[in-house]
């Protein structure tokens, strides 16, 4: 009998084309599967989302939440979540993906630093806003996507400033909700530090108790809310980030397999070689084969990155995850 694998927390990677620190993928609306994946994912932005039509719920971890049609979603940097429609129908959603500090702190064209409470609150938010109790969330998101789509004369600085108007408004309740009552849809998950820790230092060895000092916890008590709230170890969740990080350089450069596996961390080509199949599924060249720039399969694989998963991707994948053969 096979052994299942290890939970997966899968990294998205964006990157911000044009100089804005902003990207909406508004040639499609997004429409999320019935049917929930067992992965989690996180990206290396600020999501923010807008639902369209239908209704469905969210996970964030070990927290559960459920959304309709005119709901604004808000996910920080650090916060492993997955999203499933109603056995209904397939909810629709526009996205939105920003960099924050680009946006409004030290790489802003005013170079005004962010404070320190609204730098946590990018990493660690994780809420929905009701249109009904929130209307100036719809407002201002419908605004951002409107301004994407049409490029008018001054659209950069149009969006520049309904992103900080957007923000400033989320930052009012994390002032007043989330430190006067405590508000978890705010509150840091305790392993903050070390998630930054890992995508700072991915490319270098270095003990995992490491991890638990920068959280102050012991080991133990580390390992255990870490595999609580991530569902995955600390180990695994470091291989995952290396796989992401060799992927993007498989993807974007020409450089031979052997030094990006020393680039993100490991010392011996076989031990890079096993890992990547065991998350991947195939070898690194089989990998960068399908999926290097300019080739045609450029997004396969890519399912709830570039585009969303269909019910039958999730399905096949949830059964390979779970140890059972796929179809």
């Amino acid at each position: 009998m096979s052994r299942p694998r290890q939970s997966v927390i899968e990294y998205r990677r964006y990157d911000f084309q044009d100089g804005l620190p902003v990207q909406i993928h508004n040639r499609m609306r997004w429409r999320i599967s019935t049917v929930k994946s067992n992965r989690l994912h996180m990206h290396n932005c600020f999501e923010i989302g807008l639902c369209l039509s239908g209704r469905g719920r969210m996970n964030f971890g070990e927290e559960e939440v459920s959304f309709q049609a005119g709901d604004v979603l808000f996910v920080g940097r650090n916060v492993p979540h997955t999203t499933w429609s109603d056995p209904s129908g397939e909810s629709e959603w526009e996205y939105i993906h920003l960099d924050p500090g680009r946006l409004m702190g030290e790489d802003a064209p005013e170079k005004k630093p962010l404070p320190p409470e609204m730098e946590q609150m990018f990493l660690d938010c994780h809420l929905i806003l009701p249109s009904g109790s929130c209307p100036w969330a719809k407002g201002l998101a419908e605004g951002m996507i409107a301004e994407a789509a049409d490029r008018a004369s001054g659209y950069e600085a149009v969006e520049r400033g309904l992103c900080e108007a957007l923000f400033y408004r989320l930052f009012r309740l994390y002032s007043e909700e989330g430190d006067q009552m405590g508000d978890s849809r705010f509150r840091s998950s305790g392993l903050t530090p070390a998630l930054e820790y890992v995508h700072r230092n991915y490319m270098n060895r270095f003990p995992l108790e490491e991890l638990a000092g920068v959280c102050h916890m012991s080991p133990t008590h580390f390992r255990r809310r870490f595999q609580q709230q991530l569902g995955t170890n600390p180990l695994s969740y470091l291989h995952q980030v290396r796989m992401q990080k060799s992927r993007d350089l498989l993807r974007n450069t020409d450089l031979p397999i052997a030094e990006i596996a020393e680039r993100v961390g490991y010392q011996s080509l076989s031990c890079f070689n096993r890992h990547f199949f065991e998350l991947c599924g195939c070898t690194p060249s089989e990998w960068r084969t399908r999926h290097g720039e300019g080739r045609k399969a450029a997004t396969v694989g890519l399912a709830g990155w570039d585009r969303p998963e269909t019910a039958d991707e999730i399905e096949t994948r949830n059964l390979r995850d779970s140890g059972g053969a796929a179809p």
